[in-house]
């Protein structure tokens, strides 16, 4: 951002690079269609001279001979005019500077008036420039004002208008005008900016409406869970407890079953003992959302440092390389929990084996990989990935990452990217 554009800039805006549509576009381009016109039909006017007459009369002339687009210097002027009212409302400081440009350059580089067109192409910046806040709207206001000061100071300056060309008039009157002129142009920026806060209003508005209907979604579908919870509870968990309490008295009752009967029941308990365990966690993850005032704050990218200390503390070796940095609640979340169910794996598949977990982050993307080594009887493939895998991939793509898993020379690899914006 130059200096100027930070002179008049007051918060960070839409710009056309970051979707602007026509609705944005729209006041720009039909401002810029009648200060063109107003340019297109203003002649070229020079060797304006003065005579004098008898007492206090005389007689204005000049020459409109030709005119802006066969004038190389007016063509250009035409060209720095529209192109600031097009750019004004997204750069106010480099819409006032293309406007501005054209009185500098008549200056000195050609013999003819200014055209008031020029003037109002810097009022047009002021009034589009105030749709996204008064503050942007400041610089180019002030540049009108002074050049239209500078004008009413003299009735020697003359400015080439659609009918000809005219001076601010006597003193008094002209004064009066200049009063009359900042009233009127006040109002236009005073209106455009009360039009973009009407509209950033309702923005918000639609916004907060879309936030309580999701809120009430939420709330929804936290008292569903709660009560699929609660069967889950009374039905299944009461049946399986059932399945593994007689699979492992089975033996007593029936002390005449052979090995190979033992061994099969002693398996089916085993099962069963290991689907309640399951079953309890996902109780509890359904169980969370029943009582609002009961709810925790949720794990981040922060919180992945205390679990690689607990790892370590209960005797998992865990190397880490990399940080994260500013990773927002949602991705961290993700994140905090592949890496849980990553470390939970390699405990359970590979206990022992130092784990490296290497966290990556980019300007587009954030994730991390982890990786241990396998044995033969313990690599996994893609093809058959276990429930904490189904699980981890859900949560990376709801957020649009992606997860890969892969056993290369040994080594289990568990590789997460999660997308961000820039």
């Amino acid at each position: 951002m130059t200096s100027v554009d930070a002179m008049s800039a007051e918060a960070p805006t839409l710009r056309p690079a970051q979707g602007a549509g026509w609705r944005d576009w729209g006041p720009s381009v039909l401002v810029a269609a009648i200060v063109g016109w107003v340019l297109v039909t203003t002649p070229v006017v020079s060797n304006v001279g003065f005579y004098a007459g008898t007492g206090s009369g005389g007689s204005v002339s000049y020459e409109t001979n030709v005119r802006w687009y066969t004038d190389p210097v007016f063509g250009i002027a035409f060209l720095l005019t529209i192109t600031g009212v097009l750019v004004g409302r997204w750069w106010p400081g480099r819409g006032t500077l293309l406007t501005f440009a054209p009185f500098v350059l008549v200056l000195f580089a050609s013999s003819a008036q200014p055209a008031f067109g020029w003037w109002l192409g810097v009022a047009a910046v002021s009034f589009l420039a105030a749709i996204d806040g008064v503050r942007r709207a400041i610089l180019p206001f002030v540049v009108a004002a002074l050049l239209a000061a500078r004008f009413c100071a003299t009735d020697t300056l003359y400015i080439a208008v659609p009918i000809g060309a005219t001076n601010s008039g006597t003193r008094d009157y002209a004064w009066i005008g200049f009063a009359s002129g900042m009233v009127v142009m006040f109002g236009f920026v005073a209106s455009a900016a009360a039009a973009g806060a009407s509209r950033r209003s309702r923005a918000r508005r639609d916004s907060a409406v879309v936030l309580e209907l999701h809120a009430h979604e939420v709330d929804t579908l936290a008292g569903e869970r709660a009560r699929l919870a609660r069967d889950l509870h009374d039905v299944v968990a009461h049946h399986v407890s059932l399945v593994a309490v007689r699979a492992e008295s089975a033996p007593f009752v029936h002390p005449s079953l052979n090995d190979e009967a033992r061994a099969v029941l002693a398996a089916i308990a085993a099962d069963a003992r290991e689907a309640l365990t399951e079953l309890r966690q996902v109780l509890v993850v359904l169980q969370r959302t029943e009582h609002v005032n009961d709810r925790a704050p949720q794990p981040t990218a922060c919180d992945v440092d205390e679990l690689v200390a607990s790892a370590v503390a209960a005797g998992q070796p865990v190397e880490v390389v990399g940080t994260w940095q500013d990773v927002g609640p949602g991705h961290g979340y993700v994140l905090y929990r592949a890496v849980q169910e990553g470390l939970t794996n390699v405990r359970r598949h590979a206990p022992g084996a130092t784990t490296t977990l290497e966290r990556r982050q980019s300007r587009g993307s954030v994730g991390f990989a982890l990786t241990n080594p396998v044995g033969p009887t313990t690599a996994r493939s893609e093809d058959e990935p276990g429930r904490g895998l189904i699980g981890m991939r859900e949560r990376v793509e709801s957020l649009g990452g992606t997860l890969r898993t892969e056993t290369v020379d040994g080594t289990f690899l568990l590789e997460v990217a999660l997308p961000v914006p820039a």
